[in-house]
């Protein structure tokens, strides 16, 4: 919630609880801290950034996109992180997005990678306190799969956005022709 990088304190918690505990952990306090950042925004900031983002046209489709497909965007948002998750929680605040879709889609996004830095953070006491080596406890094939994954998501988010921004244009081009016309009436 205050911008402090959350991944020492991830993996620490793998070190310190283990992989279920650790995970556990890790996760409610990330979907407790996105859903705090969220209403703060939502109630101390929102109507001064709708009011200073009035007319404009990215924030709108972005606002719209946001709005239309809550669940999906914030899920793959988290999966694949596109901004800074303490400034993106501020944001979304600002946005369209109701609360429940915004907790579910954040929760779900971001198990993935906490599970992950977590077990991260298990394997890396154990090679401390037990010697063994890096290769005997990762492998590459999750992490390729995870990058893959990340890539599909970012280009399916910058989709849904161009689409947003694409029918947010028509709109506008629909209601200057409706107003053209009416003036020439």
């Amino acid at each position: 919630m205050l911008g402090v990088p959350a991944l020492p304190l991830t993996m620490s918690a793998g070190a310190l609880f283990g992989p279920v505990k650790g995970a556990v952990f890790v996760s409610l306090a990330g979907l407790t801290a996105a859903g705090s950042a969220f209403l703060v925004a939502r109630y101390l900031m929102r109507d001064a950034v709708v009011k200073a983002l009035a007319g404009n046209d990215k924030w709108e489709s972005i606002d719209r996109a946001l709005g239309a497909n809550s669940f999906k965007v914030i899920l793959l948002l988290r999966i694949s992180p596109l901004l800074p998750f303490s400034l993106s929680n501020y944001m979304y605040g600002c946005t369209k997005l109701q609360l429940a879709p915004y907790l579910a889609g954040s929760w779900l996004g971001m198990l993935p990678g906490t599970i992950a830095y977590v077990y991260a953070g298990f394997i890396g006491r154990d090679v401390i306190s037990n010697g063994m080596s890096v290769q005997e406890g990762v492998g590459a094939a999750p992490l390729a799969a995870g990058a893959l994954f990340a890539l599909g998501s970012a280009g399916f988010i910058g989709k849904l956005v161009k689409d947003a921004m694409e029918e947010g244009e028509r709109e506008r081009n629909g209601a200057e022709e409706h107003n053209n016309k009416d003036s020439s009436d």
